[in-house]
């Protein structure tokens, strides 16, 4: 139990995690693969259809979009301070410990990161959601 004020920090996987996934890792060229997708993005519930052949397509889940876990932290009698991309535009730079190593360049990054993760229509985007919500202060 929370006290009153206290953070919570609660992590979803984006409903959109197996379409960018399977794009990056190219599974969706398996007919099989993008039938999941499919029913991914229609219902929200992942489901393996064989584990056991494809350990690497995840488990049974269910797939969050961002107002989905922005209305359960609210439902959960929690204010919500901040949804966020985990996985953002940084995943666009091409060699990051570059511009990490480089104070210039990884202000400029941290920068551009902060202007768009918590952007409504980039939320989603991301594999992964981070609310932050604080418990309710107060009777």
């Amino acid at each position: 139990m929370l006290r009153p004020g206290g953070v919570v920090l609660a992590a979803a996987i984006s409903r959109f995690a197996s379409t960018i996934d399977g794009l990056a890792k190219e599974a969706i060229a398996d007919p099989e693969f993008e039938r999941m997708v499919v029913g991914d993005l229609a219902t929200g519930r992942h489901i393996n259809p064989d584990p056991a052949a494809h350990p690497e397509w995840f488990t049974t889940a269910y797939f969050h979009r961002p107002g989905e876990l922005a209305d359960e932290i609210r439902g959960a009698g929690l204010a919500l301070e901040a949804l966020v991309a985990v996985e953002g535009v940084g995943v666009f730079v091409r060699e990051p410990d570059r511009w990490l190593d480089d104070p210039v360049l990884r202000v400029r990054l941290m920068d551009a990161i902060e202007r768009v993760e918590s952007e409504p229509e980039l939320i989603g985007s991301s594999p992964h959601i981070l609310a932050v919500a604080r418990v309710g202060v107060g009777g």
